[in-house]
């Protein structure tokens, strides 16, 4: 079964587009809550944000798997029920998105009901989170120093200092950065402005996301988010669980303006 969804085909380089023609290097407003750090906040702030806009164009280039899981657990911590849905993602030969589900989708959730996902109703995941052009919309502020899987980090809060414009999204959390190549390695936390409609619009509200090496990028391949259903006043965990695999480079950047 074949899909043409906006969260695969946009999210990744329309949502770090920024504003047309605004300076890339206006000063935004950042603080410091922890010890600062030998080199300058400000230059790595932007070096992060040049890496995010350039590995969300990469993405835009790439096929792979996409599994989506939905589960109960128990109050004895155990899966007491999940939902699956599995999808191969690539292109159509005009270039745009194509999403081919893996067999149908697989459920024996009791509780939350939920037979099917549609795709679209994940856009509230931040895959990539700001570019440059998009720095001066933040306060960011520098929190500490952090490990991370054997890897130092800076750790920032970032969050959006006006109100969110329609047809736009900003982020709202904390980044971990490789204090050494200044990649974000993690985040966690939600896409601005708040969900209105689809099965998850009242759960899931912060998801974090967790990035590895895909040749020379480094891409989104888990994100994970925990909520609360009450069932009859007895409260049942929900759990998200998206998994991005098999990478596969399917297309070629689009050369550049002569």
């Amino acid at each position: 079964m074949r899909r043409v969804t906006r969260w695969l085909a946009v999210l990744a380089v329309v949502a770090l587009a920024g504003l047309p023609g605004r300076p890339q290097d206006e000063h935004f407003r950042l603080t410091l809550q922890g010890e600062a750090p030998t080199q300058p906040l400000e230059e790595i702030v932007r070096q992060f944000a040049a890496k995010e806009e350039a590995y969300a164009r990469a993405h835009a280039l790439y096929r792979y798997r996409l599994s989506v899981k939905v589960q109960e657990v128990d109050e004895d911590n155990q899966l007491a029920g999940e939902f699956e849905q599995v999808a191969d993602v690539g292109f159509d030969p005009s270039g745009r998105r194509r999403l081919t589900l893996v067999g149908n989708p697989r459920t024996d959730l009791s509780k939350f009901g939920l037979t099917r996902v549609e795709l679209d109703d994940l856009d509230f995941i931040p895959l990539f989170i700001l570019s440059p052009a998009q720095i001066p919309d933040y306060e960011v502020t520098y929190v500490t120093r952090e490990r991370v899987d054997e890897v130092d980090t800076y750790v920032f809060k970032v969050e959006p200092n006006r109100v969110v414009r329609p047809g736009e999204r900003l982020f709202e959390g904390i980044v971990w950065v490789d204090a050494e190549k200044l990649d974000i390695v993690r985040t966690h936390g939600r896409s601005l402005p708040a969900r209105t409609g689809g099965p998850f619009r009242e759960y899931f509200q912060r998801v974090e996301v967790f990035r590895e090496p895909v040749e020379e990028s480094l891409f989104p391949t888990y994100v994970r988010a925990d909520d609360v259903l009450s069932v009859r006043d007895h409260p049942l965990k929900l759990r998200l669980v998206v998994r991005f695999s098999n990478h596969q480079r399917a297309r070629e950047p689009a050369p550049a303006p002569q």
